[in-house]
């Protein structure tokens, strides 16, 4: 049996984790919070849909800066687990769990981004990806920089990200197409979308930057903003100032995914200045291109998604001009509409869903 020790249920991956259910023996054992940030608003899924009932664990932070999964430490000596596949963030837990797990000659593999640079502690982050039989990352330049840090590149296994299974991706679905924003907006001018938490990390005052400027150039655009979070009323008094109310709509948090279709479908381009993670593959399900920034080391992996001039387009990290630049490029570049939806649901059809996810765990996964 494989036994599954994560972080957290969260609703994105209710694909792959039904794919896992479905074809493995396994038991999933979830952390009831996310370490020093209860859930963080992260919507959770629904976890009745498993065949075998999932466990729990209380997940704890101490100072910030030790995390700690409780109760996890004794599973090696449970006969009925011969392998386990673990959240791949590092976590001082893992230590006795992986000291314990060599005694019990059981295998240990780990899911997650990898290391960006060595950090703190250098030595016994060594130890966790040394100990491991095989790391899950989730995409190509990850596995590269964790092989220019010296890691085994036999070790480490792109599995990418998804939303949802291959035959899934809805992009090229005509029965999406609506008029909700010439309604709403009163203008058949193009949309900009962004879909998430509205933090400061995600820069989406730039994203209201660009709308103000492009507007007062005469390169007139919307912008709908799906999510809720502390910068809200920020936002809202930045937009309210500039006296452009009536072209930014703060939609406010939806997890009702025949709502976010047609939103997402109807846009013209999702732009996410910040780190770009799952929007980019949200977005692209449904045949929006994306504009995110293009700095590698301060990106999420699914930013990969972005292939310049086909599936969106990538700017400067934190300048404004080149985000405007960005967008105006694309907006004018007069892209076939039905072109960009298609070569969007292939990007997402050709890696990034659960169908290839799975696949590379019969590769790879061993007990």
């Amino acid at each position: 049996m494989l036994c599954c020790i994560f972080n957290y249920p969260s609703l994105y991956r209710t694909s792959i984790f039904r794919k896992m259910d479905g074809e493995f023996d396994v038991q999933f054992r979830f952390g009831r919070n996310l370490p020093g940030a209860g859930n963080a608003g992260i919507a959770r899924m629904d976890c009745s849909v498993f065949k075998r009932k999932p466990k729990y664990f209380s997940a704890l932070s101490f100072w910030g800066k030790f995390p700690w999964y409780c109760g996890i430490q004794l599973l090696p000596l449970y006969r009925k687990y011969d392998a386990f596949l673990v959240t791949g963030e590092f976590n001082w837990a893992y230590f006795p769990f992986l000291l314990l797990c060599r005694l019990m000659g059981k295998k240990v593999y780990a899911w997650g981004h990898g290391l960006r640079k060595p950090g703190s502690y250098p030595r016994l982050r060594r130890f966790f990806y040394d100990s491991l039989a095989g790391f899950f990352i989730y995409g190509e330049k990850g596995k590269e920089r964790m092989v220019s840090l010296g890691f085994p590149a036999e070790k480490i296994h792109v599995i990418y990200n998804s939303l949802c299974a291959r035959d899934e991706v809805p992009a090229l679905r005509s029965s999406l197409k609506s008029d909700i924003y010439i309604k709403h907006f009163g203008n058949a001018d193009p949309v900009l979308f962004f879909s998430g938490r509205l933090t400061s990390v995600k820069r989406i005052d730039m994203l209201l930057t660009a709308v103000i400027r492009l507007n007062a150039e005469g390169c007139h655009c919307n912008a709908v903003l799906v999510g809720d979070g502390a910068e809200r009323q920020k936002l809202e008094t930045m937009v309210s100032r500039a006296g452009l109310g009536d072209r930014v709509w703060f939609y406010g948090k939806c997890y009702d995914e025949s709502h976010l279709a047609g939103l997402i479908y109807n846009a013209d381009l999702c732009v996410s200045p910040g780190n770009s993670g799952l929007v980019a593959v949200h977005s692209m399900m449904y045949g929006t291109p994306v504009a995110t920034h293009g700095d590698f080391e301060l990106q999420m992996p699914e930013y990969e998604t972005v292939v310049p001039g086909k599936t969106g387009v990538l700017f400067d990290r934190g300048s404004n001009d080149s985000l405007i630049d960005a967008i105006r490029s694309w907006l004018s570049s007069g892209h076939d509409r039905e072109e960009v939806r298609k070569d969007c649901a292939e990007m997402i059809a050709g890696k990034w869903n659960s169908d290839c996810q799975m696949e590379v765990f019969r590769k790879y996964l061993q007990f």
